[in-house]
């Protein structure tokens, strides 16, 4: 199950959630104020190991999509890594 970021509505608290991704959208209970709160969105992408994914290039060259083909994690350098697929 994935975590996701959380931000109160009312308080502005955030706080990280773990829960099914058919819910990730739906509308959480803060835990300072158990009012509504709204998902984050996050910018930025890790894989396993805790490195951060690169996005210069993608598979065959195109900017922007940060996936292989040179972009890659830290921990691997690109291309097809056995780690972080």
């Amino acid at each position: 199950m994935p975590i996701y970021e959380y931000k109160c509505n009312s308080c502005a608290h955030k706080f990280d959630l773990l829960r099914p991704s058919a819910l990730s959208n739906e509308p959480a209970d803060c835990p300072k104020c158990s009012k509504q709160s709204s998902r984050v969105l996050i910018a930025s992408f890790a894989c396993r190991g805790g490195a951060t994914l690169s996005y210069d290039s993608g598979p065959s060259g195109e900017s922007g999509s940060g996936l292989g083909g040179g972009g890659g994690c830290g921990s691997c350098g690109g291309g097809s890594c056995s780690t972080c697929h």
